[in-house]
């Protein structure tokens, strides 16, 4: 899941005999290497807990507070993915996602809405 921190090289202590000098047939020094080869550790994507977006959809556009449950389940998905359950995660985050697009497209509408009501408003006092 998690890789272990990069070590430096001068922090890690060094068990067994030291690196022995091998002298070539022709007078070069000739070093012994050793290379260690480990298996590539599949890479997952972490969950994506949507925080920013809950945190927009909170303070600019709130229809029926939909933005402040938004929030909750980003933070619930964010302290599932500290724990580890990158499932529940997964599952938190589609949903402050949904909530998320719920709140956005309500709000679009509802600026249409308003919008094209004072056009109206505005062409009937004109005319």
């Amino acid at each position: 899941m998690d890789q272990p921190p990069p070590y430096q090289p001068e922090f890690v202590p060094m068990k067994g005999n030291k690196y022995m000098r091998l002298e070539d047939t022709h007078g070069a020094p000739k070093f012994q290497h050793t290379v260690v080869l480990g298996q590539p550790q599949p890479v997952v994507p972490h969950p994506r807990d949507h925080i920013i977006w809950s945190l927009c959809s909170l303070v600019y556009c709130n229809p029926f507070c939909l933005g402040m449950l938004a929030v909750y389940f980003s933070i619930k998905s964010r302290d599932r993915k500290m724990v580890g359950d990158l499932e529940g995660a997964r599952k938190h985050g589609k949903t402050a996602c949904c909530f998320n697009t719920v709140t956005l497209t309500l709000a679009i509408l509802g600026l249409l809405f308003f919008f094209i009501t004072y056009g109206i408003i505005i062409y009937q006092v004109a005319h």
